[in-house]
Protein backbone atom coordinates (compact mmCIF):
# COMPACT_ATOMS: atom_id res chain seq x y z
CA UNK A 1 0.00 0.00 0.00
CA UNK A 2 2.84 2.50 0.66
CA UNK A 3 4.36 2.00 -2.19
CA UNK A 4 0.87 2.90 -4.31
CA UNK A 5 0.54 5.80 -2.34
CA UNK A 6 4.01 6.99 -2.90
CA UNK A 7 3.42 6.45 -6.96
CA UNK A 8 0.28 8.49 -6.54
CA UNK A 9 2.12 11.25 -4.89
CA UNK A 10 5.13 11.20 -7.19
CA UNK A 11 2.53 11.26 -10.41
CA UNK A 12 0.68 14.76 -9.19
CA UNK A 13 4.05 16.28 -8.06
CA UNK A 14 5.12 16.00 -11.16
CA UNK A 15 1.84 17.10 -13.12
CA UNK A 16 2.57 20.57 -10.79
CA UNK A 17 -0.53 20.20 -9.07
CA UNK A 18 -1.81 20.27 -5.76
CA UNK A 19 -2.08 16.97 -3.73
CA UNK A 20 -5.70 17.21 -2.59
CA UNK A 21 -7.27 19.16 -6.04
CA UNK A 22 -8.22 15.24 -6.82
CA UNK A 23 -10.07 13.47 -4.73
CA UNK A 24 -8.49 10.34 -4.09
CA UNK A 25 -8.09 7.57 -6.29
CA UNK A 26 -9.15 9.61 -9.04
CA UNK A 27 -6.76 8.17 -11.79
CA UNK A 28 -6.02 4.40 -11.74
CA UNK A 29 -3.35 2.94 -14.53
CA UNK A 30 -3.12 -0.74 -15.79
CA UNK A 31 0.09 -0.81 -17.90
CA UNK A 32 -0.54 1.41 -20.78
CA UNK A 33 -3.63 -0.18 -21.74
CA UNK A 34 -6.08 0.94 -19.12
CA UNK A 35 -6.93 3.85 -17.21
CA UNK A 36 -10.41 4.11 -15.24
CA UNK A 37 -10.68 7.63 -14.23
CA UNK A 38 -13.68 8.50 -11.25
CA UNK A 39 -14.91 12.05 -10.99
CA UNK A 40 -15.90 12.63 -14.39
CA UNK A 41 -18.34 15.31 -15.21
CA UNK A 42 -18.42 15.29 -18.81
CA UNK A 43 -16.69 14.25 -22.18
CA UNK A 44 -14.61 16.96 -23.94
CA UNK A 45 -13.30 15.16 -26.84
CA UNK A 46 -13.62 11.71 -28.19
CA UNK A 47 -11.94 10.03 -31.07
CA UNK A 48 -9.41 7.31 -31.61
CA UNK A 49 -6.10 9.61 -30.60
CA UNK A 50 -7.46 12.01 -28.27
CA UNK A 51 -9.99 11.94 -24.90
CA UNK A 52 -10.80 15.02 -22.67
CA UNK A 53 -12.53 14.81 -19.64
CA UNK A 54 -13.84 17.28 -17.68
CA UNK A 55 -13.08 16.88 -14.25
CA UNK A 56 -13.77 18.81 -11.16
CA UNK A 57 -11.26 21.79 -11.31
CA UNK A 58 -9.15 20.31 -13.99
CA UNK A 59 -9.33 18.71 -17.75
CA UNK A 60 -7.57 15.49 -18.37
CA UNK A 61 -6.49 14.67 -21.88
CA UNK A 62 -5.34 11.28 -23.11
CA UNK A 63 -3.65 10.98 -26.36
CA UNK A 64 -2.96 7.43 -27.87
CA UNK A 65 -3.77 5.07 -30.54
CA UNK A 66 -6.79 2.75 -30.83
CA UNK A 67 -8.39 4.67 -28.11
CA UNK A 68 -11.39 3.74 -26.83
CA UNK A 69 -14.35 3.97 -23.75
CA UNK A 70 -15.50 0.71 -22.43
CA UNK A 71 -16.95 1.95 -19.11
CA UNK A 72 -18.98 5.05 -18.69
CA UNK A 73 -21.14 4.97 -15.41
CA UNK A 74 -21.70 6.93 -13.01
CA UNK A 75 -18.95 9.52 -13.18
CA UNK A 76 -16.37 6.53 -13.68
CA UNK A 77 -14.57 6.12 -17.41
CA UNK A 78 -12.16 3.59 -18.04
CA UNK A 79 -10.60 4.44 -21.62
CA UNK A 80 -8.53 1.26 -22.98
CA UNK A 81 -5.97 1.56 -26.19
CA UNK A 82 -2.47 2.19 -26.51
CA UNK A 83 -2.26 5.07 -23.93
CA UNK A 84 1.07 7.45 -24.85
CA UNK A 85 0.17 10.63 -22.73
CA UNK A 86 -1.55 12.26 -20.32
CA UNK A 87 -1.86 15.65 -19.74
CA UNK A 88 -3.82 17.45 -16.53
CA UNK A 89 -4.77 21.26 -16.92
CA UNK A 90 -6.65 23.45 -14.63
CA UNK A 91 -10.07 24.25 -16.12
CA UNK A 92 -11.10 28.12 -15.62
CA UNK A 93 -14.93 28.74 -15.29
CA UNK A 94 -16.21 29.44 -18.90
CA UNK A 95 -13.38 27.91 -20.87
CA UNK A 96 -13.67 27.80 -24.08
CA UNK A 97 -13.27 24.06 -24.58
CA UNK A 98 -16.49 23.59 -22.41
CA UNK A 99 -17.89 26.41 -24.12
CA UNK A 100 -17.58 24.16 -27.54
CA UNK A 101 -19.22 21.14 -25.81
CA UNK A 102 -21.69 22.78 -24.85
CA UNK A 103 -22.82 23.87 -28.55
CA UNK A 104 -22.15 20.15 -30.20
CA UNK A 105 -23.88 18.62 -27.11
Amino acid sequence: MRKKEKLGKRIIHSLDIDEFALPRDTLEMRGTNELTVREVGRFLHYSESEIRLSLREYILKISGENLYCSTFLAGVVRVNGEIKNLEIEKRERGCKNEQKAKQKG
